[in-house]
């Protein structure tokens, strides 16, 4: 009777350990589950230094693009502006020369290679952590394209202002431009001299109102073609393990096609609005003013090359970083 109490005893024991060692385990997994699913401060650095080397890669090669789009935006008011012919021929004569100097069609590339790298890092680490935190979806995708980008406009802004004044300064006449600046050095110091944070930031809200419906409507897109693919693939539920870099480019390039086009005409108004003399700071007032004067044409003036740039932008963005995230970079 003493022995067989003594075993079951000694088989409640290991019962109970088994059963403590099982609760450690799946708490073990559940901790580990959590730790995946939330960002911390560590992945959100590592999304960051990605996004930064993708950033600048992208913005480096369609750079030149970028510049044809701002100019091609401003040469609208040019012909509708008051100073006569004269100046519209000699801004033209300039242009067409400028355009043949691959150096002037880097205009303004040192404002990005000074802020792009946080800015695209402040995207990339929005865009994890908004994924992250809201899960999937249409309405979880378009929430994190715009808390990425409200991010990235606080560094955004200020570059934008920098570099299209000097990728338009060449084409835009003297009474047009509000300055003429050597370098984004120079840019940045004068107006912040003569503007204040106020010039710096100038179009702050008009950017987010482009860039706002742009995100939405890429991530949408791009996370829903991704995901096609992924279930083409016969991956597991999220698809990320099936998705190649090459893939992940195509839908970029996709997405960004379509978001860049309807978000044209807000993007000419913003461009206007930040590079040219304006007394009102509205984008809905420059908008209109450029139906009144140069019709619907006008507002999708520059449409070509914005795609052109944006679209392999994005592509080559997310193609470097989903690399760089696949390498364990």
């Amino acid at each position: 009777m003493r022995v067989f109490c003594r075993g079951n005893s000694r088989r409640a024991r290991a019962s109970v350990d088994v059963s403590v060692a099982t609760r450690e385990r799946e708490r073990g997994m559940d901790d580990a589950d959590a730790d995946s699913s939330t960002p911390t401060r560590a992945s959100a650095i590592a999304d960051g230094a990605r996004g930064a080397v993708a950033g600048v890669s992208s913005r480096f090669v369609t750079h030149p693009l970028d510049t044809l789009k701002a100019r091609a935006q401003v040469r609208g008011a040019m012909s509708v502006a008051s100073g006569g012919a004269r100046e519209v021929e000699r801004a033209a004569v300039v242009r067409s020369s400028v355009i043949r100097s691959t150096v002037g069609l880097y205009a303004g590339f040192g404002a990005v290679a000074a802020f792009a790298p946080v800015a695209s890092g402040a995207y990339f680490a929005g865009y994890e952590s908004g994924r992250a935190r809201l899960g999937e979806g249409a309405l979880a995708s378009a929430a994190t394209g715009m808390w990425a980008q409200a991010l990235a406009g606080i560094v955004y802004t200020p570059m934008d202002v920098i570099k299209e004044r000097l990728q338009t300064q060449d084409v835009l006449g003297a009474r047009q431009r509000v300055a003429t600046y050597r370098n984004w050095m120079d840019a940045a110091r004068v107006i912040a001299r003569e503007e204040g944070a106020r010039g710096l930031f100038r179009g702050y809200w008009a950017q987010n109102f482009v860039w706002w419906p742009w995100s939405a409507t890429y991530f949408v897109l791009y996370e829903r073609s991704r995901a096609a693919f992924a279930v083409s693939a016969d991956s597991d539920v999220g698809g990320e393990a099936a998705v190649s870099p090459t893939v992940s480019s195509a839908c970029a390039t996709f997405a960004a096609s379509a978001a860049t086009t309807l978000t044209h005409p807000l993007d000419l108004a913003k461009t206007r609005l930040q590079t040219m003399r304006f007394e009102s700071s509205s984008l809905v007032r420059v908008l209109s003013d450029v139906i009144r004067r140069e019709g619907i044409a006008g507002v999708f003036a520059g449409v070509g090359a914005r795609v052109a740039a944006v679209a392999p932008g994005s592509a080559i963005s997310f193609f470097v970083y989903e690399s760089l995230k696949k390498s364990g970079w």
